[in-house]
């Protein structure tokens, strides 16, 4: 009956949020033309428009349309395309739709259209650096995760020896106190936390938007350390009608990309992505018995819908599945697919089924600036599971929902607020209670903590934004959410403050608290792949931080173009946290509640110049100190690299005809856990040292534009590092001392790989 109350619960509150269903973002939409030789006007397919003194912008079209959000900095709109003079339109606040004929030619015989920067920094008040589809494009980014290679904010590493999992990591601290989004619409959480990086492919993203530290309150109370947010290209702004993207490498993985996009009607469009992988071959090039990455075939898929009623409403709906199969292990192993059959190799499976589902749709009121909206999204996710003997079958389900009212005040629009109420359920269901196979039991994983949890959040968020001719802008922002699980009021409050004493110059400070609640099994299967057994020591509470941070940007004028210099520091106290203990005994992981300190200091400094035009050099540096009460003592967090260092140098030739990238990154020594500290005298001969040694990794691309094709050849890794051992005891996988999750370097070697992209406009 319990059971029957819950679900009945989570269908009611779905279906309340989704009779409310709003958008709250004033878009301003419009047409292109030109008046051709004839007199006639025909639309303009292509051209730039770019709210002038930033680089919020899109392009128009093939009927010349185009769509983008309104500028909260500036009023004039920048429209540049091919030979014709720029022209700069004052946009009124409360004009929705534009009609622009654009003429008289320049008369110089060639024009160059500079591409978009790699990275820039916005100019919200939270610090937010956004990657742009031309920094994307630097190297080959197959999927989200190796999407970060030119920034030092977000560190990205193999999570185990043999999954192929890879997790990220912001101010030194694990990515689950980072909140991943999909247009402003919580994605990458609970079951996706270990492998849904690699469920974002490259060649869907049309952005990455960064932020660090503590972000805002309208978007939930878990992010903590930081916020990524996805855009994907959308129908209504994407100038491709048929993209297909070819990448292949030298470890015989392969992929094929698909984008298109179809206009229905008048305010009504589509767009279909999809994305195939493989990975073909096994490899052991440690000669250590295991494939160093798994056996790996994915289809993703996504459709999405784009629909309006200029100046009135304003909706989307996107759909997309993910089926995975991934497969490694001993390269002797085979799957018997019989539970009942003993197999004598040790092998990993793991099956994925995802479904997502997400709608955004909105009315504009009656004020220049107001408006109602809300995000609505269901997920369905099925993860099975098996490693060595150790079976982990779960299920989510999760629900969210965000209804916001925006509008904003004064004569000069100085004063914004927005209110809202949200929900977020999520059902954890362990499909398999313990599993003999003849006489060897399955380690039992089906834990009181992670049996069975049904989790219902509801939430009211109220924020404030007061700005001076955007010279000085403080936000302050506060959100309670009761948490039915724990029966615990989360008290969430926020405050981000922007000021810029001298022009080109920016001073930012951010402070706030965060809650999450701990899904250990879920967020840390990489565990899984060891025979450490688990040790709940307590029942477990909610997680409890607060993080303050002050940061500094400098921008200056250099012959390419604008530069900038940035330098932050972010301070994190954890008030509570979930501890996942592995110094303190190698046969077994200990998990509880803080009993002492936790806390991070994080450092940062880079400087991006351009000293001619078309090249590009960025230079940064990042310190993080991160310290965790582990085995009873304040010691430094293992595994968590404190000193990186990036160099990368982008050059392109006229018309981007050929583009150079070259990326150098240094990771310094990290603490490694304790794996000797027991009674059992086998495990001295898996002695750890105590730190890992410092290493380089080289990253090199080349890209050749020929029309409407691109060609592009790199490589990885290029100095040839690779951690030695990455696996304890692989000779002897279902004994005691068997460990593939310390993972401190990259495992696999050189990597060259070569592709191409055809975009039919």
């Amino acid at each position: 009956m319990k059971h029957i109350i819950q679900k009945s619960l989570l269908l009611v509150l779905l279906w309340i949020a989704f009779c409310l269903q709003l958008t709250g973002q004033t878009i301003l939409k419009g047409i292109v033309s030109k008046i051709d030789e004839n007199s006639k006007t025909t639309p303009v397919a292509g051209a730039i428009l770019q709210w002038l003194g930033t680089h919020e912008g899109t392009f128009s079209a093939a009927d010349g349309t185009f769509s983008i959000p309104k500028s909260t900095v500036t009023h004039q709109l920048v429209v540049k395309y091919q030979t014709f003079q720029n022209d700069t339109i004052s946009v009124t606040s409360t004009q929705t739709y534009l009609e622009i004929i654009i003429s008289g030619a320049n008369t110089l015989d060639a024009v160059e259209i500079s591409a978009h920067q790699g990275a820039y920094i916005s100019v919200k008040p939270i610090l937010t650096t956004t990657i742009t589809m031309e920094g994307l494009r630097k190297a080959a980014c197959c999927n989200l995760s190796e999407s970060f290679d030119n920034t030092v904010a977000v560190d990205v590493e193999y999570a185990d020896a043999v999954s192929g999992a890879k997790q990220i990591s912001m101010l030194g601290l694990s990515g689950i106190y980072s909140q991943i989004l999909f247009e402003n619409t919580p994605f990458v959480r609970l079951l996706s936390n270990q492998f849904g990086l690699g469920f974002v492919p490259g060649t869907w993203m049309e952005s990455i938007s960064v932020s660090k530290g503590i972000s805002s309150v309208t978007n939930g109370y878990e992010a903590i350390t930081g916020q990524i947010n996805i855009e994907y290209k959308k129908p209504e702004t994407n100038t491709e009608k048929l993209f297909i993207n070819f990448y292949g490498n030298s470890m015989a993985k392969g992929e094929l990309n698909m984008n298109t996009r179809f206009k229905v009607k008048e305010n009504v469009s589509t767009m279909f992505l999809l994305h195939t992988e493989g990975q073909f071959a096994k490899w052991d090039m440690n000669h250590d018995g295991f494939m160093d990455v798994p056996l790996n075939y994915q289809i993703n898929a996504m459709n999405r819908w784009d629909y309006s009623v200029p100046g009135k409403f304003i909706g989307r709906v996107m759909v997309s599945y993910i089926w995975e199969d991934r497969r490694g292990g001993q390269m002797d192993y085979r799957d018997v697919g019989d539970l009942t059959v003993i197999n004598p190799h040790w092998g990993m499976k793991i099956k994925t089924n995802k479904l997502d589902f997400i709608t955004k749709n909105g009315f504009l009121l009656k004020g220049k600036d107001e408006s109602i909206g809300t995000i609505l999204a269901f997920t369905y996710h099925d993860n099975n599971a098996l490693f060595g003997r150790r079976m982990y079958h779960v299920q989510q389900l999760s629900g969210y929902a965000n209804v916001l009212y925006s509008n904003k005040y004064g004569s000069k629009d100085q004063h914004k607020i927005t209110v809202g109420v949200s929900v977020q359920i999520d059902e954890l269901q362990d499909k398999e209670d313990v599993v003999r196979v003849a006489d060897l039991p399955f380690h039992s994983l089906n834990v009181n903590q992670e049996g069975h949890r049904f989790e219902v959040v509801p939430g009211a968020f109220a924020e404030y934004s007061f700005s001076i001719d955007e010279k000085f802008i403080i936000m302050p922002g506060m959100r309670i959410d009761y948490n039915f699980l724990y029966n615990q009021l989360f008290w969430t409050p926020r405050l981000h403050l922007k000021w810029s004493p001298v022009p080109n110059s920016s001073i930012r400070i951010s402070a706030g608290k965060g809650y999450r609640t701990a899904n250990v099994l879920a967020e840390n299967i990489s565990l899984l792949i060891s025979n450490r057994e688990f040790k709940f020591e307590n029942n477990l509470q909610p997680e409890e931080a607060y993080n303050a941070g002050i940061s500094f940007v400098q921008s200056f004028d250099m012959k390419g173009d604008k530069s900038a210099f940035a330098i932050d520091y972010y301070y994190t106290h954890f008030v509570n946290q979930t501890i996942i203990d592995l110094d303190r005994d190698p046969s077994k992981v200990y998990v509880g509640n803080l009993r002492g300190n936790s806390f991070s200091h994080s450092l940062q400094a880079e400087l991006t110049l351009y000293p001619i035009k078309r090249f590009e050099i960025i230079v940064a540096y990042r310190f993080n100190s991160v310290w965790m009460t582990t085995n009873d003592v304040l010691q430094t967090k293992a595994l968590a690299i404190p000193h990186k260092a990036l160099l990368n140098l982008n050059y392109a030739t006229k018309f981007d005809k050929w583009k150079f990238n070259v990326t150098l990154q240094f990771n310094g020594r990290t603490r490694l856990p304790n794996v000797t500290q027991t009674h059992d005298q086998n495990f001295s001969a898996f002695r750890l040292p105590d730190k890992s040694k410092p290493y380089f990794i080289l990253n090199a691309q080349i890209t050749k534009k020929l029309r409407a094709w691109e060609i592009y050849i790199g490589g990885e890794n290029l100095i040839n590092v690779r951690q030695s051992h990455p696996i304890l005891g692989a000779d002897d996988p279902f004994g005691s001392h068997f460990d593939g999750s310390i993972i401190y370097a990259p495992i696999t070697g050189i990597m060259g790989y070569v592709g191409f992209r055809w975009n039919l406009k």
